[in-house]
């Protein structure tokens, strides 16, 4: 099966080519603006045909956020977006169907919604074994079909057979909190008011509230 990114050019493809086509050129880079306490960054690329060119061939810039970036790659930030901005510049000037590149469709890809049993496996946590009022973070799993497994294990007596409980708003939301030095969760309503609605005028649904039990995971509580 074809992947969607199959028509787009990767960056480093696109400056091979664009050495071929002109091998005394030159491509420069800039930050033109930065923001490092909040991971914000813009760059400018400009390439040039020849080597003494004065005014460049093609400009374009890429502007990066740290905070669209997965957590092994937070780090590259500054690099990526650099090498952002150089294949959109060279795009100006390079034969090209397409001005995103690869990398570029790469990140797009990454930032889709999740499906919401991987958003909950993401944010899950859990009590620590030895110590049933302590919680812990429960690192993300690999796949949809681990995202299940750890949800049925955290909340314990559910079954999930295909998606997590819905209200007649939707499906519902994982909450978990600490009050007074005891540990909280609930699957909440998902509703939200509409436009010149209020909460007050709102018809939230009950959430369903869960115990952690003598094993140390999460069960509905009895209703009273």
């Amino acid at each position: 099966m074809s992947n969607f990114m199959d028509n787009y050019e990767d960056v480093q493809s696109r400056v091979r080519r664009w050495q071929v086509a002109f091998p005394v050129g030159r491509i420069e880079t800039e930050v033109v603006w930065h923001d490092f306490v909040k991971g914000q960054v813009l760059v400018v690329a400009k390439c040039f045909r020849e080597y003494e060119d004065q005014h460049p061939s093609g400009v374009d810039w890429a502007y990066g956020d740290i905070a669209t970036y997965p957590q092994s790659m937070k780090k590259f930030f500054l690099e990526d977006t650099v090498t952002s901005a150089i294949g959109r510049c060279l795009s100006l000037v390079l034969e090209t169907t397409t001005k995103a590149t690869a990398q570029d469709m790469a990140k797009v890809k990454a930032n889709e919604p999740k499906p919401y049993l991987e958003k909950l496996a993401d944010k899950i946590i859990m009590p620590v074994e030895d110590d049933p009022w302590s919680i812990k973070a429960v690192e993300p799993t690999p796949s949809a079909a681990d995202a299940v497994a750890l949800v049925q294990e955290v909340l314990g007596a559910i079954k999930i057979d295909k998606d997590i409980p819905h209200c007649k708003h939707g499906e519902r939301i994982w909450k978990t909190g600490n009050k007074n030095g005891r540990a909280w969760a609930n699957m909440g309503c998902s509703g939200r008011p509409r436009t010149h609605e209020t909460w007050a005028d709102f018809d939230k649904c009950d959430p369903i509230w869960y115990v952690i039990s003598s094993d140390g995971s999460w069960k509905p509580q009895d209703v009273q």
